[in-house]
């Protein structure tokens, strides 16, 4: 049988949309869901934050597993079908301690689901130069938008019960998509005889440390633009149509950066685009700050291409390239766990600091991205003290 790189893209890409559809009903819809069970606007707030709290205690220890026999495939499974039975019990009750309780054990198996694709995705393009990475993520940014237009139409149908109706029945899509995508293998350091004696977990370079942190804390100066951008955006008076064009265009932005510059998974170390995402980050909010017009704001968003998109494609050029083999889903749970600590901590900072200073909140976040930008600088230095790291792939 002669293996087609394009039908195992379009599986891997199935199974990055499938979760990304999860994503696309729960992350808009589920506080209004919460809402209807008459919960306040402060509980509301802290069960919208368990999984964050949960993405940062528990995505490395799960992405761990995927290192040893457990494997990426069972991971998965076990991930979607503990939705599965977790979205069901939240249906008969309004008590809010329940609802907590039920969202964390949710929350304990969302976490594994998106890093464990793009751990899965990118060691499919290592093996497979054929493929590409930014086409197989950028099918979960479009499953994303167009999930989120669907379930807005579903609400206005059918109440926000259907939320968690969709997110019970998601789940099947997600466990499809991994029998289909993900092999039952073991990793191949494990059939390795010589690799027994070797350290089960060895230590990741410090270079990819350095790596993952800029990643991080980039993706982390996007707190005060998701929690406070429509709010602030309306304040200028912008329609809600103009809004939703901004946000519209960030996401169109940034599949197109996914399908153009996707190819650098598995042919580099991800410097230059961390560099430059981190660069656009800094720019971008800084400006934001200034309060601008809908021309300028539009162009911002559009940077969303670069201070996510590129910054997330680098990283996983950066953990493809530079991560030990055999401990290749601790470090993709490592960065996991790394970005959604600056996340909840920028988007908890923005909260305190919009209060107080409205718009300056946005030159707040600017520091990550120069954060961010710095390390790389020290990144480059050491990559080129040390040239036989890039590109060795563990």
């Amino acid at each position: 049988m002669i293996f087609s790189t394009r039908a195992l893209e379009i599986r891997l890409g199935a199974l990055q949309a499938a979760s990304f559809v999860s994503y696309g009903v729960y992350l808009p819809f589920f506080p209004l869901w919460l809402q209807s069970k008459a919960l306040s606007p402060t509980i509301i707030g802290f069960v919208v934050a368990i999984p964050i709290v949960v993405r940062i205690i528990a995505t490395a220890p799960l992405l761990s597993l995927a290192d040893r026999s457990f494997g990426a495939r069972r991971l998965l499974l076990a991930s979607h079908m503990g939705q599965m039975l977790g979205f069901p019990l939240l249906m008969p009750t309004d008590n809010s301690a329940v609802i907590m309780t039920l969202v964390a054990l949710i929350a304990f198996a969302q976490a594994a689901v998106i890093p464990g694709n793009d751990l899965v995705s990118t060691n499919a393009v290592q093996r497979y130069p054929g493929l590409n990475y930014g086409r197989i993520r950028g099918s979960g940014s479009v499953a994303f938008f167009i999930t989120n237009i669907v379930a807005g139409y579903l609400v206005g149908a059918f109440g926000p019960n259907v939320v968690v109706v969709a997110l019970t029945l998601i789940p099947i899509l997600g466990v499809s998509a991994t029998l289909m995508a993900v092999p039952n293998e073991v990793p191949d350091h494990l059939l390795k005889p010589q690799d027994k004696e070797k350290k089960a977990s060895p230590a990741l370079p410090k270079v990819l440390w350095l790596l993952l942190i800029a990643g991080a804390v980039t993706q982390g100066s996007h707190g005060a633009l998701n929690a406070f951008a429509s709010i602030h955006w309306r304040s200028l008076g912008f329609s809600d149509a103009a809004i939703g064009y901004f946000w519209a265009a960030g996401v169109i932005a940034e599949i197109l950066v996914f399908i153009l510059l996707g190819r650098a998974v598995g042919r580099g170390s991800g410097v230059g685009l961390i560099l430059l995402g981190s660069t656009a980050a800094a720019i971008r909010f800084s400006v934001m700050s200034l309060q601008p017009g809908w021309g300028v704001t539009l162009v911002l968003q559009i940077m969303h291409s670069l201070s996510f998109a590129a910054t997330h494609i680098g990283t996983m050029a950066a953990l493809t390239a530079l991560a030990p083999m055999q401990a290749r889903g601790r470090a993709q749970g490592i960065y996991g766990s790394l970005a959604a600590l600056t996340t909840a901590i920028s988007t908890i900072g923005s909260g305190m600091i919009y209060e107080r200073a409205g718009p300056l909140v946005f030159a707040a976040m600017a520091p990550l991205g120069a954060i961010g930008f710095v390390l790389m600088l020290v990144v480059i230095g050491k990559l080129k003290a040390q040239p036989q790291r890039a590109g060795s792939g563990g």
